[in-house]
């Protein structure tokens, strides 16, 4: 096989890695957690209240219908409330938890491959002029600005797994138990929202707990990334992650030895 050369990356970048790095070491204590975002415009506001017209009924029956249905797949018994959020929002469900982890570099892979939101944009017409509709249309990767957030936790927002994620009046986190090993490989933890429908603001005061990590950045920090451990075989475990790692490393021509 032809020998691929690869430029080697510039001061700018390298030097962005290192502050990543200086940024970590400043939230390196156990009470710090963190959560990766594909866009910086991107807010803390759980998927069931994203939507229009978010109603609490309805995030009630798709958790109870979630609870009833679940024993055709799941011989689990045993789960307490917060478990069964734990287990719907791991599958894909709407719910009023947010994501995060222990471990900052996992948080920084999902921030650098994680799709931006929609911007609207202006079709331009044939004629050279802009047309008056808008549509919504995702960018392209290395035109959006990745993020990373950390949040220092205190020990009276810890839930217990048995508490009503309805009754809640203040956030809180909630520390799962082993209910998929993915949430596991992850250091995955959940911050329930009392409040859905409105995003939580807090944690992005302070400008310090936030890194940012330029678009066109984005594949060398996931290059960095894979070289310390963290890549979808970490990410998603199994086969499944295996075979995404190895298809990523195809693709980007990284880590197959001298060729």
């Amino acid at each position: 096989m032809a020998k691929v050369l690869r430029r080697p990356p510039s001061a700018k970048w390298l030097s962005r890695w290192m502050d990543f790095l200086e940024w970590i070491n400043r939230h390196s204590d156990s009470r710090w957690i963190f959560r990766g975002l594909g866009d910086d415009r991107f807010l803390l506001q759980p998927t069931v209240g994203r939507v229009t017209g978010y109603a609490l009924a309805q995030e009630r029956a798709v958790i109870e219908l979630f609870k009833r249905r679940l024993p055709e797949f799941n011989g689990e018994t045993g789960f307490e409330a917060l478990d069964y959020l734990a287990l719907a929002q791991h599958h894909g469900l709407p719910t009023r938890l947010l994501d995060w982890t222990t471990n900052p570099l996992v948080a920084a892979f999902f921030a650098v491959t994680a799709q931006p939101g929609p911007r609207k944009v202006r079709l331009v017409l044939d004629s050279g002029r802009p047309a008056r509709a808008t549509i919504s249309a995702t960018p392209d990767l290395k035109t959006v600005p990745a993020r990373i957030v950390a949040y220092r936790t205190k020990s009276a927002m810890s839930l217990d797994p048995a508490q009503d994620p309805f009754a809640l009046t203040e956030v809180g986190f909630y520390w799962p138990r082993s209910v998929t090993n993915r949430i596991t490989n992850q250091g995955g933890l959940f911050s329930v929202h009392p409040t859905p429908e409105l995003p939580w603001a807090e944690p992005l005061d302070d400008a310090a707990d936030i890194f940012d990590v330029p678009g066109e950045m984005r594949s060398f920090f996931r290059r960095r990334l894979f070289y310390l451990g963290v890549d979808e075989q970490r990410i998603k475990g199994g086969i499944d992650g295996l075979g995404a790692r190895i298809a990523w490393q195809y693709g980007t021509k990284t880590g197959l030895g001298t060729l």
